[in-house]
C-alpha cells in the first residue's frame, strides 16, 4: 500500500497565469462573470487534492530537472505538476486537446 504523504502544494508564475488567462476567456467570450469564478474555484479544489497521493497520477514521460512531470485531467483541462520532496509544484494547466508536449519540453527550470 502507498504510503500516504501530505504534501504543500505551490503554483508556478505560468500556472497561476493560466488559470486567469482561461477565466478571462470565459468571461470576455461568455461574458458570465458567475461561470468565470465557478471555474476558477473548482480549478483549485481540484489542484488542492493532488495530495496525498500525487504520485498515483499518470506520468508524461518527460522531467524537469530530474523531476518526473505528472498531470491530472480536471474537465476539458490538464493540471501538469512534479513532485519534489514535501511539495507538488503545478507548472502549467492547458487544454487536453493542445499540442501540450513541445510546451511542456521548453520548461527548463522550476520555481
Amino acid at each position: 500500500m502507498e504510503e500516504r504523504k501530505n504534501y504543500k502544494i505551490r503554483l508556478t508564475p505560468e500556472a497561476r497565469s493560466d488559470i486567469a488567462e482561461i477565466k478571462k476567456y470565459i468571461l470576455t467570450t461568455f461574458k458570465y462573470r458567475e461561470t468565470a469564478e465557478d471555474f476558477s474555484k473548482k480549478m483549485k479544489h481540484s489542484i488542492s487534492k493532488l495530495s496525498p497521493f500525487s504520485e498515483a497520477y499518470a506520468k508524461t514521460g518527460l522531467s524537469i530537472q530530474n523531476f518526473e512531470v505528472y498531470y491530472k485531467p480536471y474537465s476539458t483541462y490538464l493540471i501538469f505538476f512534479v513532485v519534489q520532496e514535501d511539495k507538488v509544484i503545478v507548472i502549467r494547466i492547458l487544454k487536453d486537446r493542445m499540442y501540450w508536449q513541445p510546451i511542456i519540453k521548453r520548461i527548463r527550470c522550476i520555481e
